[in-house]
């Protein structure tokens, strides 16, 4: 393990979305240098690592400038879960089976679980801070993805640090989880108080496949979660959609 640094480093799992860029800039507005890891684990909506590397160049624009800038680096890297779930009926990874529509407390949305999703990611976030020196591993977790992703969960959580704290001699890294009682409209508030640019991220599972190009469908779960908590935010919402309507079938509830 690396020497201390003089700056404490927390190294972000980030994908493009809203919730991935409100942590960036809340970790950011601690002071802490950043070493974002973002991944391409064969999701149809590979889109969204566009918009991080969008909203992370915004990001260094404003906290990475000067000698007392901090220091952000951002890497794609690759993992092989699509390829070694050949047969996988996750609608996230296999191009015949059809995006759900609705919101995340349907039944139907289960088939949007991507397995061991988050452990494989956080590993190698935990690999590359013992290597760092880094004390802090963190992601977006947040309450509104308990129901459906058992690896956002609190007992997930504790137990992957349980894992990370068994597996090596020497104090390990420790998974944090800021926004894990939170609702995504709490979330939506708390990137508003720090400017966050939501212009620039993507939550749309269809990643603008199907003639959508830079819209969002508007009527998968991840866009519909999105919709709502700008409205329950109280906060103008800068994304465009193909769907404008907000239905109570499709699980908008206002």
């Amino acid at each position: 393990m690396t020497t201390t640094r003089e700056r404490d480093q927390a190294v972000l799992v980030v994908s493009g979305g809203m919730d991935s860029c409100v942590l960036a800039y809340y970790y950011a507005a601690a002071g802490f240098d950043l070493h974002l890891l973002s991944f391409d684990y064969g999701q149809k909506h590979v889109k969204e690592l566009e918009y991080a590397h969008k909203y992370i160049a915004r990001l260094r624009e404003r906290f990475a400038q000067g000698e007392q800038g901090l220091r952000v680096q951002h890497e794609i890297l690759s993992l092989p879960i699509a390829s070694l779930l050949p047969d996988s009926t996750c609608a996230l990874l296999n191009d015949e089976e059809p995006m759900p529509y609705g919101h995340y407390s349907d039944e139907s949305m289960k088939t949007t679980v991507v397995p061991y999703r988050n452990p494989n990611m956080l590993l190698q976030a935990a690999t590359v801070a013992w290597g760092e020196g880094a004390s802090v591993v963190a992601y977006a977790a947040h309450q509104g993805d308990h129901a459906i992703y058992p690896d956002c969960r609190p007992a997930f959580v504790n137990a992957f640090n349980a894992m990370l704290a068994a597996a090596m001699d020497g104090p390990a890294p420790i998974v944090q989880t800021p926004f894990l009682q939170f609702s995504k409209a709490q979330i939506a508030r708390l990137g508003a108080s720090l400017d966050v640019p939501f212009e620039l991220t993507w939550s749309c599972y269809e990643g603008g496949r199907k003639g959508y190009g830079e819209l969002h469908c508007g009527r998968c779960g991840t866009c519909v979660e999105r919709r709502w908590s700008f409205a329950q935010a109280g906060l103008s919402d800068p994304t465009h959609y193909a769907s404008e309507a907000l239905d109570e079938d499709e699980g908008f509830h206002a």
